[in-house]
């Protein structure tokens, strides 16, 4: 059962911001090299935080109501009804 410890391997996490061509990749300090994110908004008035697989913990609110959420974590996000997936950022 190493095919998890693979995925974990395609994370870098940088506490810099990176302007390199990846940089719509990079939000919330995380970068993959293997997979694709995908935006997600929140319509709550509220702050909601969620814990995404890798232990990431997206925090929404009035103030901030868009994260690029790592793909693993897509499928969480679909179950929160205040949260809607966005195509374009």
């Amino acid at each position: 059962m190493n095919c998890c410890g693979q995925k974990r391997q395609g994370l870098q996490f940088n506490s810099a911001i990176d302007t390199s061509a990846y940089k719509s990749e990079t939000e919330n300090n995380l970068t993959t090299t293997d997979q694709k994110p995908t935006y997600f908004r929140y319509n709550g008035n509220s702050e909601l935080q969620v814990r995404g697989i890798f232990h990431i913990t997206y925090t929404f609110s009035a103030q901030r109501r868009q994260f690029l959420v790592h793909s693993e974590d897509v499928s969480i996000m679909r179950g929160y009804a205040d949260l809607t997936e966005v195509r374009e950022p």
